[in-house]
């Protein structure tokens, strides 16, 4: 009988013994009691990461992905640059060209267009005042690239560009975008637009098409690759000496407004 119980009291002590050592198997493998492990396997494993992201785009987001960005124009400016159409940097923060590879701001700054004042996108909308330049785009549809576009969106948006270059007269129309200004010249049907010289072909800079405003002066037309990064057949340098050239155009058309005013002053 006492032996019976031996066997029995031992088998128990058993049992427990190997119980115990179980149980701080798992709580050795997942530092956790096998309770709060069922618990936590339910739970996200990257909430604070999630929540990271959601937060930076939604700093990012300020206006929807089909808003249009506001003309930065204003009358008398030397030059209005005619961008393709909203990038998803640009449609995100509401500022033109500021996606963060794009070259337009930094060639602006190096070609003494802002008289080596530093500006960048956040300062876009006081172009105009400051150093007489203007910003539009011709087509107002977000897209990753110029190329979702079709052609029928380009042309869609010249004749608006028109009437508003007709009602601001700026010196100079600076198309930044070849695909651009290929919609423009599509439409030089228009009776008010220069076609001459309409065989010679396609180079960068100044063109040879104008437009004439309605009592007898007209805006002059250059063209140059977009300033995007994505575009690298055409790197910076190649892209800031156009601009460089553009300031030259510039600065002409400033010495003739003072010839002008100094001949008013005479006359």
């Amino acid at each position: 009988m006492s032996e019976a119980l031996d066997n029995v009291d031992f088998k128990s002590f058993i049992e427990k013994f190997a119980y115990m050592k179980t149980t701080s198997i798992n709580k050795e493998r997942t530092g956790l009691s096998p309770k709060t492990r069922s618990k936590a396997t339910r739970k996200d494993p990257y909430p604070q990461q999630i929540k990271k992201r959601k937060l930076s785009i939604s700093k990012v987001s300020q206006y929807p992905l089909d808003h249009a960005l506001p003309d930065i124009i204003d009358h008398n400016l030397l030059v209005l640059f005619v961008g393709i159409n909203p990038g998803i940097r640009s449609a995100q923060t509401g500022h033109h060209f500021s996606g963060p590879t794009n070259h337009f701001y930094p060639c602006l700054v190096e070609s003494g267009l802002t008289n080596n004042e530093v500006v960048n996108y956040e300062n876009d909308a006081e172009l105009p005042k400051r150093f007489r330049i203007g910003l539009i785009n011709v087509c107002s549809r977000t897209s990753r690239s110029s190329a979702d576009l079709n052609k029928s969106e380009m042309m869609d948006g010249i004749p608006s560009l028109i009437n508003k270059v007709k009602l601001y007269k700026p010196k100079i129309l600076g198309f930044v975008g070849k695909c651009a200004y290929e919609a423009y010249e599509r439409s030089c049907k228009d009776s008010n637009i220069n076609n001459s010289n309409k065989s010679l072909p396609f180079k960068f800079g100044l063109q040879s098409k104008k437009i004439f405003w309605d009592d007898g002066g007209y805006t002059k037309i250059s063209a140059m690759p977009s300033t995007s990064g994505r575009v690298s057949h055409y790197q910076k340098d190649y892209k800031l000496k156009l601009f460089k050239e553009l300031k030259t155009l510039i600065d002409i058309e400033r010495e003739q407004e003072g010839t002008n005013k100094l001949y008013q002053l005479e006359s």
